[in-house]
């Protein structure tokens, strides 16, 4: 079993907000958040993989996303990722999501979600990774 702590628990993820990530209302596409989200969340998970049984890790769930503002053209979005558990296959991530607004600077929470990653082989076959905290 291997002990995890510290910086391999997080990964930071950001992007900015362009005219092709907004939706009919002229705000970013929650479709987008959510791609951008599972890649924050699968940073982590990589990390915390390297040197287990496991080739990568996929997602099976996202769980209580939650939107509270709006974002849009031109603002910075910031992910913190963040393991929190580990189960036998799998890692629970959570996703912390900001928004700097363009052009006053203020930084203010967006979003903030839940994924479940299982680790598989590289045949996609679920397998034990033997990580705990």
């Amino acid at each position: 079993m291997v002990s995890y702590a510290g910086d391999k628990l997080k990964a930071v993820h950001s992007f900015m907000v362009f005219p092709s990530d907004l939706n009919y209302n002229s705000s970013l596409f929650g479709g987008k958040i959510m791609a951008e989200m599972d890649i924050a969340a699968l940073k982590v998970c990589r990390r915390a993989l390297y040197g287990t049984n496991a080739y990568t890790a996929v997602t099976v769930k996202f769980d209580s996303i939650i939107f509270k503002k709006a974002a849009y053209s031109g603002d910075l979005i910031t992910m913190t990722a963040e393991i929190k558990a580990f189960g036998k296959s799998s890692i629970t991530v959570k996703i912390t999501v900001t928004k700097e607004n363009s052009p006053t600077g203020e930084v203010e929470e967006f979003c903030k979600g839940t994924a479940i990653f299982v680790a598989v082989d590289k045949n996609s076959n679920p397998v034990p990774h033997g990580l705990s905290f």
